[in-house]
């Protein structure tokens, strides 16, 4: 079974939204500055985005996602493309961190050759 990476969602304001997630939950900051944040929960990550920045989106891991869709590197290092299901709705494809480790030291071997 596909497993799901993260969910994100589009926050007004960053900090007052961080702010309502802890303490209305059991979870731990991942990450945050004025454009997003993350959140780890006991089964999924929820990323806090303001609209400008990224569209809501579930995200799954595939890893096969380079079938679907370019794959494109995040400033945090995943790799996944976007595609949209039959209604319309962004879905977010990561690989898998094993594929995606491997294609990233793919990359680095072929730069180190040039």
């Amino acid at each position: 079974m596909d497993k799901i990476s993260h969910i994100t969602i589009n926050v007004r304001d960053i900090g007052e939204s961080l702010n309502w997630y802890k303490t209305s939950f059991k979870c731990e900051v991942i990450y945050q500055d004025k454009r997003n944040a993350r959140l780890r929960f006991n089964n999924v990550d929820l990323i806090l985005c303001l609209p400008n920045v990224e569209r809501h989106h579930v995200a799954y891991e595939k890893q096969d996602a380079e079938k679907f869709g370019e794959i494109l590197e995040k400033c945090d290092g995943r790799k996944s493309c976007y595609i949209a299901d039959p209604t319309g709705n962004p879905v977010e494809l990561v690989m898998s961190e094993k594929k995606g480790k491997n294609s990233h030291r793919v990359a680095e071997d072929t730069k180190e050759q040039e």
